[in-house]
């Protein structure tokens, strides 16, 4: 009977998810590409860059999700399919799928809501909904998981649906540990109103048991020792002596209430305050998970993907207050806009801002021949993690190299300066040395570089512009640009 009813409303979603996928095509955030796609690649064909996370004295990351995607491409490869474009689509197709598997947990999990469509409608309009899902970022796993939990939990007197609830709320802690942070709040909850609790609390630690067992002996494996990552992902986040995560930024403690959560719903965050006066027990659980959040000085609101579903709920019900309390056809045309805007904002910022990011490795895939007697060695002269990288070109004939920004792990020095912070505080200088160390056939570049060596290139006449690439029409840092440049040697 679920499916009959909410047919049109599943085929809809499909529609949308796939319409993502196929627009998605700009840079977000360095994990995307860093963390799962290079770590994917580098299974597979066994070349590729592997960040300091995953080092073996390190590892604070699960090779779970990046193995599955890698045996995608092992599957690619042995039918001879394996391009640099097919790889990128179809691994961002399979979270798409996942995306829709999502989907329809939260169908099943908001069945017999009053305000299912309006939810649904807040969630789709969002332009973060389209921006992010199709991505290969472990937040939109945790939001996933997230939905599943919360539908498994919805029938809780039901032993099976119990197990699956303890079962995405375990996967979800292995892929990412601070996604328990929500459940510190649901599982209590849960267990008040269970008539049998001890079998209950014997679930949730066999499953528990079970799978982060099974997970450690797949990191031990990839790592070459005995390695459990969420105690590493905790002590290293958060205990780790040289502030590890603060290395990235430091964001004063409202940030997410500032910032965070208006960076996803721009005009409409008030919506969400109004809806939050009616629903304490989900307010709670947003409140206590976004305070958890705080503590740690390093912030970025897509950290706040998992507890999103949420949040469109308290959105609908904020929208429903006003509907009762203002009776204007007017007020119906704001909102109506203003789902618009959203949508149209997503559209934006998948296909348009930050499209160079992404672009240039195709550029350089397709315009540097292969089989030739030239070895082609590449400089990306960007903030670090400013493109992906050989996920993205697949190709090991082409040597790549770019400015690292490793934190301060093993206490090198007091006043430590990552490579790409010391070349960005003498450019020229740090150019130079590069040069002359690397002897690259090609620099990539944001303008903004640019426009402060260009005078060396003008003076040397060894690299000259072979094309400049659209990025942005806004310039997110002083370190990044609206254009970047492609010099080649001549």
């Amino acid at each position: 009977m679920f499916f009959k009813k909410t047919q049109n409303i599943f085929l809809g979603i499909i529609l949308f998810r796939l319409l993502s996928w196929l627009i998605v095509r700009t840079y977000f955030i360095a994990d995307e590409y860093w963390q799962t796609f290079e770590i994917a690649h580098s299974l597979a064909f066994n070349y590729g860059y592997k960040t300091w996370e995953w080092k073996s004295t390190i590892a604070i990351r699960s090779y779970l999700y990046p193995y599955v995607i890698s045996l995608i491409y092992r599957f690619l490869a042995l039918i001879h399919l394996d391009t640099a474009s097919m790889l990128i689509n179809i691994a961002t197709l399979f979270q798409t799928f996942l995306a829709i598997i999502g989907d329809l947990a939260y169908l099943k999990f908001l069945q017999g809501h009053r305000l299912v469509f309006l939810i649904l409608l807040c969630r789709f309009s969002c332009w973060y909904t389209m921006y992010s899902s199709p991505r290969l970022l472990i937040n939109n796993l945790e939001e996933i998981l997230f939905i599943c939990s919360l539908a498994a939990a919805k029938n809780f007197r039901s032993t099976s649906s119990n197990l699956t609830f303890h079962f995405f709320v375990s996967l979800s802690f292995i892929l990412r540990p601070t996604s328990a942070i929500p459940f510190v709040i649901i599982y209590p909850y849960l267990l008040y109103q269970m008539s049998n609790r001890f079998r209950f609390l014997l679930q949730a630690f066999l499953c528990f048991i079970s799978l982060n067992l099974f997970n450690s002996l797949l990191d031990s494996y990839m790592y070459g020792q005995w390695t459990f990552v969420p105690f590493n992902f905790f002590y290293t986040n958060f205990l780790h002596p040289n502030s590890i995560s603060s290395h990235y930024g430091i964001n004063h403690i409202f940030w997410y209430f500032t910032n965070g959560l208006g960076m996803i719903f721009f005009y409409r965050l008030p919506l969400i305050f109004l809806g939050a006066m009616s629903n304490k027990r989900l307010t709670i659980v947003i409140f206590f998970t976004i305070f958890i959040y705080t503590l740690n000085s390093h912030k970025e609101f897509r950290f706040l993907t998992q507890i999103l579903p949420i949040l469109f709920i308290l959105e609908a019900h904020g929208i429903d207050w006003c509907l009762k309390k203002i009776n204007s056809n007017k007020f119906r045309w704001i909102l109506f806009i203003s789902f618009l805007l959203h949508f149209f904002i997503g559209i934006y910022f998948s296909l348009i801002d930050r499209q160079g990011q992404i672009s240039i490795m195709h550029y350089l895939r397709t315009n540097l021949p292969q089989n030739n007697q030239q070895n082609f060695s590449i400089d990306f002269l960007m903030p670090c993690h400013s493109t992906p990288y050989y996920s993205f070109i697949h190709r090991n004939d082409i040597q790549l190299n770019f400015l690292t920004c490793e934190p301060n792990l093993d206490a090198l020095s007091t006043d430590y300066i990552d490579e790409a912070d010391r070349f960005f505080l003498k450019p020229i200088e740090s150019l130079r040395s590069r040069l002359n160390m690397f002897k690259p056939s090609h620099l990539i570049m944001f303008d903004t570089l640019y426009d402060q060596v260009k005078d060396l290139f003008e003076d040397d006449q060894f690299y000259y512009v072979k094309k400049i690439l659209f990025n942005s029409h806004i310039q997110h840092t002083s370190r990044h640009g609206k254009s970047i440049y492609i010099l080649e040697k001549r």
